[in-house]
């Protein structure tokens, strides 16, 4: 019986339709548009629903492709949330500095009236008055609030590197569920091939009962597959563009295995030597002196504040004079001890603070070392044959086209094939998940731009 698809037929990729475009080999045709392992070569084929969503907005400058080295730009260009860690820097560091502006002199102006056996006297007074503290109290504040506004930054540096760090994740993330989602749509249009082909087979056109559900199971199972990829993707869409409100580009620069093949992972030397100077720790030290010079503060507010006064006097009609005078409260030394003990307090709550995160760290780091490392090894291990998967399912179809497989056996390997690039899909999300959650703990870029 003549096939009303013949081996060298031009295929839609989805449905089967007839092509206008000279005779080329089925299967690769079909899968021809990128790689399903190496990353995204170009748009190719996508699921219906995704065709109907209005193309995104390109930023200028940023053109229809995206890579990793852009996401810099990017976010100081346009992201509302990379504004924020400025501007929360800005808060903190103006409002330290607030407090070490000097207070002006207060001008005063006094009236006084005397009635003495009749004879009415006019006092009038203007003066200027102004507090004065102990010339170390100064010293010690301008060194505190310099302190704060150097850790401030240290903080700021921190949580830009780690805001970085998530934003390429994010955008990795999204390559990967774009790559998945091809890739199934690929092989959820092979069932509609062997639909054909069986009907080819059958008598007068009709399928049996048996071919009839084998074909609907396994068309329901991909594309069960293929929703789930979905709505991953728009998922991690949604994601990337909520961070950094520019649209997601069709085109993302970014291959998987060569990503990977760039990565040199650190042993447990350099990763401890990279946290002691990583954003956190530095700042953590210096939060630590920060508040250690605000005991000195605190100490230096024992000998409390000076109020000079000076000024001109009048005594009607024809009487000047002059007023000097100081104010100081009693008793004259405050021991300021409750207010020395909490920032010792304080002191120590960021030491200790300090110890809890870089511990923390060094035992997240070694164990985000080792997941990298099984993942590697995982990632490693898929079958290389399937890094060109075009001479596996050509076979595949011509066994089934020779009778040799049954449509069962078709669409178990279909559906096992699959399942394996989801797989592997879940392997590379939790590789490139450890990946930049160590570079952001470690403060070091593992994968260049």
């Amino acid at each position: 019986m003549s096939l009303p698809y013949p081996r060298g037929a031009c295929l839609g990729p989805l449905r089967g339709e007839r092509c206008t475009t000279p005779p080329v080999l089925l299967l690769p045709w079909i899968l021809v548009g990128s790689s399903l392992l190496g990353g995204i070569a170009g748009p190719g084929p996508v699921a219906a629903q995704e065709s109907e969503q209005p193309a995104p907005v390109v930023v200028a400058g940023v053109g229809d492709t995206l890579t990793l080295g852009a996401i810099d730009t990017l976010a100081r260009e346009h992201s509302p949330g990379w504004a924020r860690l400025q501007s929360q820097f800005e808060e903190s560091a103006r409002g330290a500095e607030a407090e070490v502006r000097p207070s002006n002199p207060s001008l005063g102006w006094d009236v006084e009236y005397l009635d003495e056996a009749g004879q009415g006297t006019w006092e009038q007074t203007a003066f200027l008055e102004k507090s004065f503290r102990l010339p170390g109290f100064r010293r010690s504040l301008l060194g505190h609030v310099d302190e704060r506004v150097r850790a401030a930054e240290l903080d700021r540096k921190r949580d830009e590197f780690a805001w970085l760090s998530e934003a390429r994740r994010e955008l990795v993330a999204a390559a990967v569920a774009r790559e998945e989602v091809r890739t199934l749509t690929r092989l959820e249009g092979l069932v509609d091939l062997l639909e054909e082909i069986a009907r080819a087979r059958a008598a007068e056109g009709e399928l049996s009962g048996v071919e009839a559900r084998l074909l609907e199971m396994g068309q329901y199972q991909l594309r069960s597959l293929l929703a789930d990829a979905s709505v991953e993707e728009d998922r991690r869409r949604a994601r990337w563009e909520g961070r950094m409100a520019v649209a997601l580009p069709e085109q993302i620069d970014f291959a998987s295995e060569a990503a990977r093949a760039e990565v040199e992972l650190p042993g447990e030397g350099r990763i401890l030597a990279w946290l002691e100077d990583s954003p956190a720790a530095r700042a953590d030290r210096q939060r630590v002196l920060a508040a250690r010079g605000g005991v000195r503060v605190e100490q230096g507010r024992r000998w409390p504040g000076v109020d000079i006064l000076a000024g001109v006097r009048r005594v009607t009609p024809e009487h000047h004079g002059f007023v000097v005078g100081a104010a100081v409260p009693l008793p004259l030394r405050d021991g300021n001890r409750a207010a020395i003990q909490a920032a010792r307090a304080v002191e120590r709550s960021g030491e200790v603070a300090q110890a809890l995160r870089g511990s923390a760290d060094r035992a997240r780091a070694l164990e985000l070392v080792r997941t990298l490392e099984r993942m590697e090894e995982r990632l490693d291990a898929f079958p290389q044959d399937l890094a060109d998967p075009d001479p596996f399912l050509t076979a595949l179809v011509a066994l089934y086209e020779d009778g040799v497989e049954p449509l069962s056996g078709v669409l178990s390997s279909l559906t096992l094939l699959a399942d394996t690039y989801r797989s592997r899909a879940g392997q590379l999300e939790l590789y490139f998940d450890a990946l930049f959650e160590l570079e952001a703990l470690t403060g070091r870029r593992l994968l260049a731009p």
